[in-house]
């Protein structure tokens, strides 16, 4: 649609992020790509065979969006960029091991179907508690 590269995804997180059953759409299993455009509707997409899904089509929103309220940091606890930033700012949490020393346990197994790109948050929490910790030095 927007003409952009996507980020690849396995198809297991497309289908546990769609709306709409894979038994349903013939989905082959294939890899698909993230559209990483903020301001395009297109959530997913294979370019082999001509799928896409737009984000009113799947579960969760994608918090890099234009327009969506809610950005994640961690979509499998549902931990907001917000409570990240909090957590260093007020509670001066400067590593991911005592950031989630007051959180439920990450199951890396989740990752790949309530997560939409399909990968583990910690690497992007780590550098987002490292940057936060670095605006206010």
């Amino acid at each position: 649609m927007c003409g952009t590269t996507g980020a690849l995804v396995n198809s297991k997180t497309v289908e546990s992020m769609s709306k709409v059953s894979f038994d349903e759409c013939h989905y082959p299993l294939e890899i698909f790509s993230l559209c990483m455009e903020p301001s395009c509707e297109m959530a997913y997409f294979s370019a082999d065979y001509g799928y896409l899904l737009l984000q009113r089509d799947i579960k969760v929103p994608l918090d890099y969006k234009d327009d969506v309220k809610d950005r994640y940091a961690c979509y499998c606890q549902e931990i907001t960029i917000d409570q990240v930033r909090h957590a260093v700012l007020k509670d001066r949490v400067r590593t991911v091991k005592e950031f989630f020393k007051y959180q439920k346990p990450i199951i890396a197994e989740h990752c790949i179907t309530k997560n939409p790109f399909g990968c583990c948050c910690i690497p992007d929490i780590k550098k987002m508690i490292e940057d936060i910790s670095n605006e206010k030095t």
